[in-house]
């Protein structure tokens, strides 16, 4: 198979000191997926390509030209699993964690009214929730 997409994309994270694991926490995309693409063994779908460039800080088109990366832009939105609290980097840093962060994932590209929608959802079943734990305590 063609390695030019996993080499590029192996060159892009080396250049922004991430491992794949971080790669995958960013993409919800699993970490062994994350290797065999870079190995080129698999080709990403054209969302998981998107969602890898997003991670590396790049256009897409910087995968489907045939030109080498000379520049970079700056990416200091986000330094990785380091900058999450210690009880979190242990969770997303395991393998067993990677279908919450996909799930996660989709949730952050909801159009806003939609998120807005889940928020409430989200805060009404927690309340519920809170309600019967405490009638449950009661008796």
């Amino acid at each position: 198979m063609d390695n030019d997409l996993g080499r590029k994309i192996r060159l892009l994270r080396h250049r922004r000191s991430l491992t794949q694991q971080e790669v995958a926490y960013r993409t919800g995309i699993s970490t062994p997926h994350i290797s065999s693409i870079e190995r080129g063994e698999r080709h990403p779908s054209l969302e998981y390509a998107i969602r890898i460039a997003e991670a590396l800080g790049v256009p897409i088109g910087y995968f489907c030209d045939g030109q080498e990366l000379t520049s970079l832009p700056d990416d200091t939105s986000y330094g990785g699993p380091m900058d999450l609290p210690a009880y979190l980097q242990s969770f997303v840093m395991r393998e067993a964690a990677q279908p919450y962060i996909a799930m996660a994932h989709r949730v952050s590209r909801l159009e806003e009214s939609d998120y807005e929608m889940l928020c409430a959802m989200i805060e009404i079943m927690a309340q519920r929730k809170k309600l019967r734990t405490l009638s449950d305590s009661s008796m």
